[in-house]
């Protein structure tokens, strides 16, 4: 006897629809979107009048509510995270010099202008009880959430940028005006690029009022000597390259992106 279709969720938007059939595409059960060929064919007539049903066979049912309701329950700054495949498995060589089974690849999540303004203004919230005059984000993926941040929050911006492997304050900004300023990272380790990033702006008589990250991946608390906030804590194991469990099993070491940073 064959399965019968039954629908385990309803969207009104296409995108959510599609993702949530890749989710269980991805956990090996096949899924279809009753009425999907309305919202292609009309996009401007169909939506919010049809619903787009999520259906699987009755065999995978539990199993697919399981998964849509682990993921629905997810905080939302995870969600975009996946979604977007910033999380990879492998052995990798953070920008800490340390070696690692996961790799955060944010330039996954740039590249989705919609979701990393989303994430910026997360940041805001994070940082909105703060005063400061400026967002200072570090080159180059913090150049994109600085500046979106300080447009969110009416602030100034500027970055850093590494100048003979020194991190300094790129040069042809007006610092008349910075007296306080905020952090914003997408992902920190072991924290030494920021504070690098604290140092530049405090030889320039700026205070530093707070650090923002996406996700603070550190094993040890860091201190900054100022208050770090960050959207998403992840506990992931790192070595030392002496140490490290997946070279002594001659797993190969991928070198993942590209930094001015000497290792």
């Amino acid at each position: 006897m064959e399965d019968k279709l039954v629908t385990i969720a309803k969207f009104d938007d296409n995108f959510e629809a599609d993702l949530a059939q890749r989710l269980l595409a991805d956990n090996h059960i096949q899924a279809f979107v009753k009425n999907a060929i309305f919202y292609s064919m009309m996009p401007g007539i169909f939506p919010g009048k049809v619903d787009l049903e999520l259906q699987v066979s009755s065999e995978d049912e539990e199993k697919a509510r399981a998964i849509l309701n682990e993921y629905q329950n997810t905080p939302e700054i995870k969600r975009i995270l996946v979604r977007n495949d910033v999380l990879q498995e492998g052995h990798f060589l953070l920008t800490s010099g340390r070696h690692s089974a996961i790799y955060l690849e944010k330039i996954h999540l740039y590249q989705n202008p919609q979701d990393t303004s989303r994430v910026c203004e997360m940041l805001s919230e994070l940082l909105g009880s703060y005063e400061f005059d400026t967002v200072v984000g570090p080159a180059y993926g913090g150049i994109v959430l600085a500046f979106e941040t300080a447009r969110m929050l009416e602030k100034e911006f500027l970055f850093t940028q590494r100048k003979d492997a020194l991190m300094t304050i790129r040069s042809g900004f007006d610092l008349s005006k910075v007296k306080k300023a905020v952090i914003t990272e997408d992902i920190i380790t072991t924290g030494g690029s920021v504070k690098e990033v604290i140092t530049a702006l405090k030889d320039a008589g700026i205070e530093v009022i707070a650090v923002a990250a996406i996700v603070d991946r550190s094993t040890e608390e860091i201190d900054f000597g100022c208050p770090f906030l960050s959207l998403l804590k992840m506990e992931i194991p790192s070595w030392d390259p002496n140490d490290c469990v997946l070279c002594q099993n001659g797993i190969p070491l991928t070198v993942p992106g590209s930094s001015d940073k000497k290792i």
